[in-house]
C-alpha cells in the first residue's frame, strides 16, 4: 500500500492553500491496483445496495431537471454495471466507501493525517464522507455546493472541472446556502454561464487532485469514462458554520429577519448556535425531504444509453434504506460528491 508521504508531496505554498484557495495538486494514489478494472468490478459486485446509487442527466448545464435517479438491481453484477457507464450517459456513486471498505479506508485515512501533518489551517480534520464515483464519457455534475469541505481525488479519465469562490452571495444566494446546511433542498443552485468568468477552470488527468475552500461551488463535465475518489472531512470550525446556518434558517428566517449575519466567530454567532440547539432540542424543527426519489428508469448495459424505461415508477433499490431518508439526525446533509 501507497504511504500517504508517497502519494502526496506537495509544495509548502501548495499545503498552505489547501483549503484556502482552489488549486490542482499532484498524488499517484491512481497507480494503485485498486482503480483497474477488475478490482472495481468485484467491488461493485459486493457493495451494499443501499450506498450504491446510479444517476443520469442531460447535456444542458443549466437544466437540472434532467438529473434523475436509476435503479439497480440487486442481482445486476459489476461487470454489468461498469458496461453500462461505458455506454451510456451515468453516473455511478459508491458512498460511505470509508465504512464499506477496509482498503480504500486505510488510504483515505492516511490522506488526512498526512494533510494535519502539513496544513496547519485544518486544525484536527477527521475524515467524513467518501465516495467513489465512476462515471460516464460526456456525464456532468451540475453547478453545486455541498455543506462539507470536500475535494476531488482524480484516478482515470479526463474531467473539466471549473471551482468557483466561496461565500460569494452574488452566485450562491443566502437562501440556497442556508437549505442545503438544512437539508432542505439539494446541492443544486441556479447556475448562470457567465459564472464561468468567475471560476478556476481545470482539465484533470489521472494523479491531479483538485481541493477548493469550504462552500465554494463547483461543477464537472467527464470527457471520457472517469474513475475519482471524492472525500469530505469535519473540524470544529466546519461545525461553527454549520450551526450558524442553521440558525438563520429555522430562527432568524422564521422570524422575518432579512438581514442575517454570517459571521462565525464572537459572541452573537455563539449565542444564535446556543439558541438554535436550545429550542431544536425542546422541539425538533421539521425539515421537508429535500430529495424525490422515485425513478421509472432502470440500468441495463444492453439498452441505448445504458438504462431502459419501466412501466411505473419505483423507488430505487439504495433509497430503500432507512439510512438514506433520517434527515431529521443527519449532522450535515448527503453530498452529490463531486
Amino acid at each position: 500500500m501507497t504511504s500517504p508521504s508517497a502519494a502526496i508531496n506537495w509544495t509548502p505554498e501548495e499545503y498552505a492553500n489547501f483549503g484556502v484557495k482552489p488549486q490542482v495538486s499532484a498524488h499517484s494514489y491512481h497507480d494503485l491496483p485498486l482503480f483497474s478494472d477488475d478490482v472495481l468490478i468485484k467491488l461493485l459486485d459486493s457493495y451494499p445496495r443501499e450506498n450504491l446509487q446510479a444517476h443520469t442527466m442531460g447535456l444542458d448545464p443549466t437544466n437540472y431537471a434532467d438529473w434523475k435517479q436509476v435503479n439497480i438491481r440487486k442481482e445486476t453484477t459489476g461487470e454489468e454495471m461498469l458496461a453500462a457507464v461505458r455506454c451510456g450517459r451515468m453516473w455511478l456513486n459508491l458512498t460511505h466507501l470509508e465504512k464499506r471498505n477496509s482498503d480504500y479506508a486505510k488510504i483515505i485515512d492516511g490522506m488526512y493525517e498526512h494533510l494535519d501533518e502539513n496544513c496547519e489551517q485544518l486544525h484536527n480534520p477527521k475524515s467524513m464522507h467518501s465516495a467513489l464515483l465512476i462515471s460516464s464519457p460526456g456525464a456532468q455534475v451540475y453547478y453545486h455546493l455541498d455543506a462539507e469541505p470536500n475535494m476531488i481525488w482524480h484516478m482515470r479519465g479526463q474531467k473539466h472541472i471549473w471551482m468557483y469562490p466561496a461565500m460569494n452571495m452574488d452566485i450562491v444566494p443566502q437562501n440556497f446556502l442556508e437549505d442545503i446546511y438544512s437539508g432542505e433542498i439539494d446541492e443544486d443552485l441556479p447556475y448562470r454561464p457567465e459564472f464561468d468568468e468567475l471560476a478556476m477552470h481545470a482539465l484533470l488527468n489521472p494523479g491531479d487532485a483538485a481541493s477548493w475552500p469550504h462552500n465554494a461551488p463547483h461543477r464537472i463535465q467527464n470527457v471520457d469514462l472517469n474513475v475519482s475518489l471524492a472525500t469530505s472531512y469535519s473540524t470544529t470550525d466546519i461545525y461553527n458554520r454549520q450551526y450558524v446556518q442553521l440558525a438563520n434558517r429555522f430562527v432568524l428566517r422564521t422570524l422575518g429577519i432579512k438581514n442575517r449575519s454570517m459571521d462565525e466567530t464572537g459572541f452573537l454567532p455563539a449565542l444564535k448556535r446556543t439558541i438554535y440547539r436550545a429550542l431544536n432540542r425542546l422541539r425538533p424543527f421539521k425539515r421537508r425531504v429535500a430529495a424525490s426519489y422515485l425513478t421509472d428508469l432502470e440500468l441495463d448495459p444492453t439498452a441505448p444509453m445504458g438504462m431502459r424505461n419501466l412501466s411505473e415508477p419505483t423507488l430505487p433499490v439504495f433509497a430503500r434504506s432507512d439510512e438514506t431518508h433520517d434527515l431529521e439526525n443527519a449532522e450535515l446533509p448527503l453530498q452529490r460528491a463531486g
